[in-house]
């Protein structure tokens, strides 16, 4: 198994996996110990082989990248709050929908010091508007499918499913009033991948106009496309027509005699690769062309972040961020005594190596080194891109296209799937059909991550197969239109 392993590692392309890893010399005791951080990551616990230690000083040093207040106060409800998680972002995208949804439905939150654990629901006597602790959930057709998945688990209606039980043939994006399942992508999935900001304003205007909270997921690096979604000017578009329906900001009485002022809406960043790599791009200044999308809490509308450890820097196992700020903080349904930490995490048993794993990363680098390695996947990305379509123009001209394409500064790119399972295999190609406005038959694509790992040496070998397989099923096309 080892030397398969080792043998597919030199040639992984097609997932945002960093396959350039070297952690066993300083953490391999760790197999030999069973670590355990469950619980609240600010409360030790009475599981003594936690890791929590470290992993505190991980996320303070996230808080420091995403300008979120630290260190994490409970008596400063501005500070931040967040776990490392133990899957990817598939986990923290569904506690940061969980923690959307209580908080849009008017839960009590989770107050530190009195430790009121109370999970109730906004009073009815408060409610001015049928709708306004039913949240309606917004993301794009490019968005991760743990997204679609998390909406289904905690039974949150997206705009779709409300749209067509409601106010059926009244979308205000489409000509024939139909409600698309997601907010569309720019020019369609011939597009970059990002959101239509547009028509994502237009859709939430028209529920918020009926009095529902919105609960928008925005991205940063797609899952096929590699694209960003612009969080910055989403928010900004969006926050008069919030204040105009008073959603901005609104008052919840959720027990008798107890209130909170909140916003009546939640924007959560599913940052999987981008939160952690773009931080360091910007701070790379002018060294690569190109609109750095700011996404993190120095915007006030930003709810919560998620980004995946095994992506970026890399990780031997799943692992990755959830952070918000301490005063989104929902009430946990239950207070187990016995963990001696409060419950305050979706997992309740968490990996205590992956904080170990980031810690040993970050406090063996700089901002200087991460800014290089940043330009440096930029560099390779523009290379990869460049051969790509070398190797797309020898055919060009005889009609059979790769359709080579990158959204910008995308760590992605997709061309046409060479449908050959040896060169499937031998890089790991990641496979996807897309159809394509005003062509009968989906397209197939595949596409390649450059992550650390991946070299300009790689992507020579890549072109090699391509165009060997490429020739191959071109020439047995052009025979079968002679004969």
């Amino acid at each position: 198994m080892e030397k398969q392993k080792k043998e597919q590692q030199k040639t992984f392309l097609g997932y945002q996996l960093n396959e350039k890893l070297n952690y066993s010399e300083k953490l391999s005791f760790m197999l030999d110990i069973h670590t355990n951080n469950v619980g609240d990551p600010f409360v030790n616990g009475n599981c003594t082989t936690n890791t929590k230690v470290i992993e505190r000083a991980v996320l303070d040093y996230f808080a420091n990248l995403w300008h979120a207040q630290y260190p994490s106060d409970p008596a400063n409800e501005e500070s931040y709050w967040g776990y490392i998680l133990s899957m990817g972002c598939t986990e923290g995208n569904l506690y940061a929908l969980y923690n959307a949804r209580n908080y849009l439905q008017g839960k009590a939150l989770y107050r530190e010091a009195d430790q009121d654990f109370s999970y109730v629901g906004s009073l009815k006597e408060n409610v001015k508007t049928k709708n306004a602790y039913h949240p309606v959930a917004f993301f794009s057709q490019d968005t991760h499918y743990s997204i679609a998945k998390a909406v289904r688990v905690l039974e949150i209606r997206t705009f779709c499913e409300i749209g067509e039980a409601k106010y059926k043939g009244q979308c205000p994006i489409t000509q024939d009033g139909r409600w698309p399942r997601e907010v569309p992508s720019e020019y369609g999935n011939e597009g970059p991948g990002s959101i239509d900001v547009d028509k994502l304003v237009q859709l939430v205007e028209f529920f918020a106009k009926k009095g529902y909270p919105p609960l928008i997921v925005l991205n940063l690096g797609t899952t096929f496309k590699g694209a960003y979604d612009d969080v910055e000017k989403v928010g900004n578009l969006l926050q008069p027509i919030l204040e105009t329906y008073k959603l901005a900001t609104r008052k919840v009485n959720y027990a008798p005699g107890t209130s909170d002022n909140r916003t009546g809406y939640w924007i959560h960043v599913d940052g999987a690769l981008g939160g952690s790599y773009l931080p360091f791009l910007k701070k790379a200044g002018g060294r690569v062309q190109g609109h750095i999308p700011k996404f993190d809490f120095s915007l006030p509308f930003v709810h919560s972040i998620v980004t995946s450890a095994h992506k970026y820097p890399g990780s031997p196992m799943p692992g990755g961020i959830y952070m918000t700020k301490r005063k989104y903080q929902i009430a946990p349904p239950d207070d187990p005594e016995y963990t001696g930490s409060p419950d305050t995490t979706f997992a309740g048993s968490r990996n205590g190596i992956v904080p170990a794993i980031m810690w040993c990363y970050y406090a063996s680098t700089s901002d200087e080194i991460e800014s290089d390695r940043a330009v440096k996947m930029e560099e390779t990305a523009q290379y990869a891109e460049t051969k790509l379509k070398e190797l797309e123009n020898e055919y060009q001209n005889y009609g059979y296209k790769l359709w080579v394409q990158r959204a910008p500064l995308s760590l992605s790119i997709r061309f046409r799937d060479p449908e050959n399972h040896e060169i499937i295999r031998k890089y790991s190609l990641s496979q996807m059909k897309l159809q394509i406005d005003g062509e009968t038959k989906p397209r197939k694509y595949v596409h390649i991550f450059i992550m650390q790992s991946v070299t300009n040496e790689i992507m020579d070998k890549l072109i090699v197969d391509l165009r060997y397989v490429y020739s191959e099923t071109f020439f047995s096309i052009q025979d079968k239109v002679t004969q």
